[in-house]
């Protein structure tokens, strides 16, 4: 097995459990997100998904405003839409941090140092103290998320069924 060149320590098992809690319910989103777009498109989802599978979340998002702007008549919803997609791309970004950052071990049980990177930021490189209550105050986020997308698609008649976490 290869050797590291720079060796560091993971975190403890707790904030590895709530990283990958992170994984996993991110990807809720982005198939109500998926289901969204197939609807505003008039596609069927399975179909859809042959589109949005190598695509990023950011662009799925961005294609949803513009339909959004095509597709939905009332102010009000609009307003709800438009504002549920900041929300989006507000806890996709601290999702992104979890998930693409170098995390190592921090010397207190429940914390851990992230390192991220993003040409997008002034500080490109970047590191920063992450608790296990900071994870699991995104994963509380991310809940939110997937109940007001899978919400919104129950009341315009394209989910049925059970949504996450309900």
């Amino acid at each position: 097995m290869p050797h590291p060149i720079i060796a560091q320590d993971s975190p403890d098992h707790e904030i590895l459990k709530l990283i990958g809690l992170v994984t996993t319910e991110w990807s809720w989103v982005e198939m109500l997100q998926n289901e969204m777009l197939a609807f505003f498109c008039s596609g069927e989802p399975g179909a859809m998904y042959v589109i949005t599978q190598n695509v990023s979340t950011a662009t799925v998002t961005g294609w949803l405003r513009t339909l959004a702007q095509i597709k939905v008549k009332n102010p009000d919803s609009f307003k709800v839409l438009t504002e549920l997609f900041g929300q989006i791309d507000t806890v996709r970004a601290e999702r992104n941090t979890v998930i693409h950052g170098n995390w190592t071990l921090h010397s207190e049980p429940g914390f851990a140092f992230v390192q991220s990177f993003n040409w997008d930021r002034k500080e490109v490189g970047k590191t920063e103290m992450w608790s296990a209550a900071d994870l699991l105050d995104l994963i509380s986020e991310i809940h939110s998320l997937q109940l007001q997308l899978g919400n919104l698609g129950i009341s315009l008649g394209y989910l049925k069924g059970q949504l996450p976490n309900s």
